[in-house]
């Protein structure tokens, strides 16, 4: 009866032990971009994207003018990925954005995979309504952070993501707007 008792309290640790365990979100190799969402933006002064050069246009309308990246359609969810593996989940991400025409704001891709798994940073999402940071993961998004706010066509704006592990931090012209950490999801 005791060798049962034991065995049982030792699998029930074990089991407890797992469910407790946090998987990382952000993965340890991942890449930074750039996107929008039915909307024409443009991005310059970008670090990571000058140590890069050109970055992987992955879907969408993209251009390279005079130094300034500029989505020129009102796509869903255009992909411009800079070319290089961070190979850590301990980064930033600096650039300055601009909305051009459309209803929506602009957008940093962060903890890039593949197109079906990274995470973004949406300033002016919902008809540039509010702020979001948001996963993806296939057909799926999901929002782990929201807040009122908006973007005004034609104007630049300094943007600074830094993601320590799951932490991200965001600013928008030099104003915190997030400070939060991914969620966990059974999709993987």
């Amino acid at each position: 009866m005791k060798r049962l008792l034991s065995t049982f309290l030792i699998t029930l640790l074990a089991l407890l032990l797992t469910a407790c365990k946090q998987e990382h979100i952000t993965p340890s190799q991942n890449r930074v971009g750039y996107s929008a969402w039915h909307t024409q933006v443009s991005y310059t002064h970008c670090d990571p994207l000058p140590k890069t050069g050109m970055p992987e246009f992955v879907r969408g309308s993209w251009e390279m003018n005079n130094d300034i990246l500029q989505h020129t359609a009102c796509d869903d969810a255009p992909l411009a990925i800079c070319n290089y593996v961070i190979e850590s989940d301990h980064y930033t991400v600096w650039c300055t954005a601009r909305k051009d025409d459309g209803p929506e704001g602009f957008i940093i891709v962060f903890n890039y995979v593949d197109p079906q798994h990274y995470c973004w940073l949406n300033f002016g999402t919902s008809g540039n309504t509010q702020h979001a940071i948001e996963q993806i993961y296939g057909d799926s998004i999901i929002q782990t952070a929201v807040r009122p706010g908006n973007v005004e066509t034609g104007k630049w704006y300094d943007v600074k993501l830094s993601v320590a592990g799951d932490s991200v931090k965001a600013w928008l012209d030099d104003e915190l707007v997030f400070d939060k950490t991914l969620k966990q999801t059974k999709q993987k």
